[in-house]
């Protein structure tokens, strides 16, 4: 049975906190670990929904880890089967080390699936960036700003705010390594 992706809308928007964001997650975890089994060695909600009273779009980030691409991709027709679509030729976050996938509904984005190989430095960069956003109301404060600023300028044009807030992520994840270094 093939699985026919749903085409999302393009625009950004950025919504207030949700209290249901982290009872989505709860329920996409549970789903999740049924379609892969031992396939995944951590499944944690991660990005902007993942922080309590923080800004975001409305789309669940999930970080899967695994030990091997290979099995996860055995056991993606059931992961299909939850609706998520395969994106192996996505040019911002796809490649063989970093799989991408992502559930669309009624035109929307409502999660997006990381799956990384156990020990890739992208793993420790999402949870860093994550728990310091849940730990720094400062910096939680400037990247809400920042998020809200290029959905004003660039909601419709998705790969620009996109390709913004990476440029500034990046730059923060410098320094936060750089701390932990020190």
């Amino acid at each position: 049975m093939s699985f026919m992706a749903e085409r999302p809308d393009s625009s950004v928007e950025v919504v207030p906190y949700s209290k249901t964001w982290p009872t989505l997650f709860e329920q996409e975890l549970v789903a999740l670990q049924e379609a892969v089994g031992g396939a995944a060695t951590s499944i944690e909600h991660i990005g902007s929904t993942a922080v309590p009273g923080l800004s975001s779009k409305p789309t669940i980030d999930i970080l899967m880890v695994v030990d091997s691409p290979e099995a996860f991709l055995e056991r993606l027709p059931a992961v299909e089967a939850l609706g998520y679509d395969f994106r192996p030729n996505n040019t911002l976050v796809g490649s063989e080390s970093h799989l991408y996938l992502r559930k669309v509904v009624g035109g929307k984005r409502t999660h997006h699936l990381h799956v990384l190989r156990s020990g890739s430095p992208e793993i420790d960069d999402y949870r860093l960036f994550r728990d310091q956003l849940r730990t720094d109301p400062t910096l939680a404060a400037e990247y809400e700003r920042l998020k809200i600023a290029l959905a004003r300028q660039h909601g419709d044009d998705r790969m620009r705010y996109v390709t913004e807030k990476a440029i500034w992520v990046d730059n923060r994840l410098r320094g936060l390594r750089k701390g932990q270094r020190s």
